[in-house]
């Protein structure tokens, strides 16, 4: 088959599509329709930790959150560095003009004095790559560091979405060790903190991580030990779990944190501000839950200080009967199949059925379906104080259906243990499908030949024949000159670059184009109205799951 000429592209970025997600995010979350594929992918993010489906962000804190993934023996953690890149990147916040806040600027204000270290760098070179559309730098900076926070024996951290990401530096303005105390409360002060909470806030955060000397060769002296070959001084002694030994190490004067009895006095920051106010708040953390439930708050607070106009989600809740990639395809001559699986939060019903209702609407006990518990599907959240938590998930087996029959909206029944019976269709609403557009189970990728690059992405897909298109197009994720994450969209234009046949009340089309192999979806405007297929970031594209593609059997370009 011979390549189409190249298809349109456009790019738009998170910051323009961010728009519309963030004015409706709150509301989105609260009311939990189906699909919405920005909070699912936020709450996946955020308890899909390990296991089955799991993200990539608990991997920093295994085997355990000694863990440092940019060279070993240097005394160093990935959470420290997680959470200290999400402070020195929101500290910069004015609340009397609503500039700064956590928003990823700190990729481009690493030349200032007051961000030395290369942390910063290493935590975006880990976390970036897990970003997408739904999921911007600055959400990925503050769950990384509420991700550190609760894996290492901290507190549950309140979490909220729809951080923009910058795309410029901001203002200076992170306190540095040898400011006096003064500056120091005056910072805070700009950021929106008291002096009290400017107290937890520095013994929250440095009950992780210590001081380098490859980065403060003034403040901590050089090390020989060859598992510390950064020189790393930390704060406490257990620099790598939450715990309030920075509190009761301190008050017992046994300490060794360097910014509270360092040999350099000028830097000395810790312990100017532990005792500015007499170590009242410092007695108060020497009460582990005070301390624990003070650091859950602040922490909080840090990760939701954004810059003006910036609007937070509700707090994501884990969602406790998630469906996920359950959807159409288009398997040819008029049938479609419906399949994908289902994740329950810690619960496994005995039974769990899926039903439905038919494009019409018209309802039938035929239009019922029992999903099969996988027993080798099996998540961990890991969420604090939960440890026997669990996520369990059971298959839908394709189900095939006439075109023309299709299906509208899908519900589940759960017969649990106790005999009773549980219906779970969002309050009435149901779990709505569109069938408008559909990718087929023959589309695939070729790979070119020998030394060649060259992916082409074959895409076979149908469209419903009573939608007439303006536009049709692929939404695939990308990153713009800055990193931030955005979607190319690749647009295919019947009959230029596409060959289209009807089949049983469908529009079968076939294309061809190069291919980046990341995630996407595709979408059709029609009206007033977009469709779009089913979006799975954390799926393999090619093969994998339900609507993975797969390699041509021809796979030579």
């Amino acid at each position: 088959m011979m390549l189409p000429k190249p298809p349109k592209r456009t790019v738009l970025g998170l910051f323009e599509l961010g728009l519309s997600l963030i004015a409706s995010s709150a509301i989105t979350v609260e009311a939990h329709k189906y699909p919405n594929p920005f909070l699912y992918e936020l709450e996946s993010q955020l308890y899909d930790r390990e296991g089955y489906r799991s993200r990539s962000l608990f991997t920093g804190m295994i085997p355990d959150c000694s863990s440092f993934f940019f060279g070993g023996g240097t005394g160093r953690s990935n959470a420290a560095d997680w959470i200290r890149t999400a402070y020195h990147d929101m500290a910069t916040h004015n609340v009397t003009d609503g500039s700064g806040g956590l928003d990823a600027s700190i990729r481009f204000e690493q030349d200032r004095a007051e961000n030395a270290g290369d942390g910063f760098d290493n935590t975006f070179a880990f976390i970036t790559g897990n970003s997408n559309r739904y999921f911007s730098l600055a959400d990925n900076l503050a769950m990384a560091a509420v991700t550190a926070i609760e894996a290492c024996g901290g507190p549950k951290i309140a979490y909220r979405g729809g951080r923009m990401d910058a795309a410029k530096a901001g203002r200076p303005g992170v306190p540095e060790p040898q400011q006096n105390l003064t500056e120091h409360i005056a910072n805070f002060a700009r950021q929106g903190f008291t002096k009290e909470e400017m107290i937890g806030f520095i013994a929250c955060g440095h009950t992780f991580g210590g001081v380098q000397h490859v980065a403060f060769p003034d403040i901590v002296p050089a090390s020989t030990e060859p598992n510390n070959t950064s020189g790393n001084s930390p704060f406490d002694t257990t620099f790598t779990h939450f715990d309030n030994r920075i509190a009761t190490e301190y008050l017992s004067s046994t300490t060794t944190n360097p910014l509270v009895v360092g040999h350099n006095v000028t830097t000395r920051s810790d312990f100017r501000i532990f005792n500015s106010d007499n170590n009242v708040t410092m007695s108060k953390f020497a009460d582990p839950d005070v301390f624990r439930m003070t650091c859950a708050k602040l922490f909080a607070r840090m990760i939701d200080t954004v810059p003006k106009g910036v609007k937070l989600t509700e707090i994501i809740e884990p969602i406790k009967v998630k469906p996920v990639n359950v959807g159409l395809l288009w398997v040819g001559a008029g049938k479609i199949s419906l399949q994908g699986e289902v994740r329950m939060w810690n619960m496994t019903p005995r039974e769990l059925t899926l039903r439905w209702k038919a494009r019409d609407g018209s309802n039938s006990s035929r239009f019922s379906v029992p999903l099969v518990l996988n027993t080798s599907h099996v998540t961990n959240p890991h969420v604090p104080g939960s440890p026997d938590l669990r996520s369990k998930w059971f298959d839908l087996l394709p189900v095939f259906l006439n075109s023309t029959q299709s299906i509208s909206k899908f519900w589940f029944e759960m017969k649990l243990n106790n005999g009773s019976t549980v219906v779970e269709d969002l309050n009435g609403s149901g779990y709505h499908l569109q069938d408008a557009v559909m990718l087929a189970n023959s589309s695939c990728v070729r790979f070119g030949e020998g030394s060649s690059s060259t992916v082409t992405l074959n895409l076979t897909f149908a469209i419903r024949g009573d939608i007439k298109p303006r536009r049709v197009y692929l939404k695939a994720d990308d990153f713009d000159d800055v990193q931030r994450p955005n979607i190319t969209t690749i647009d295919i234009v019947s009959p230029t670059n596409a060959t289209t046949r009807s089949v049983a009340g469908y529009t079968v089309w076939n294309s061809a184009f190069g291919f980046s192999g990341r995630p996407f979806t595709l979408a059709i405007n029609a009206g007033n109205t977009t469709y779009e297929t089913i979006y799975d970031p954390s799926g393999v594209v090619f093969g994998g799951g339900p609507f993975g593609i797969s390699v041509c059997r021809d796979h030579v370009v």
